[in-house]
């Protein structure tokens, strides 16, 4: 059975995730201003869907991983 996580957990990780996101999305805008030169909207912000990536992404991984365990349980 699956351990449940606290609140405190899931929100900690919900922070850690929106943090990223931020800092690389400020990374990406100064970047992209210093190379350029001027503001303009661009691939940097693609940085914002890091959210929308990371938890279908963290749950495919743990889908795999899960599967693998069985797999060497019943080898």
């Amino acid at each position: 059975m699956k351990a449940k996580r606290s609140l405190a957990s899931v929100l900690l990780e919900l922070a850690a995730v929106l943090l990223v996101t931020a800092l690389a999305f400020t990374w990406g805008v100064q970047t992209a201003q210093a190379e350029r030169g001027f503001t303009a909207i661009g691939g940097e912000y693609l940085f914002l869907l890091i959210p929308f990536m990371y938890y279908p992404g963290k749950r495919t991984v743990l889908d795999w991983i899960a599967d693998l365990r069985e797999l060497r349980r019943e080898g």
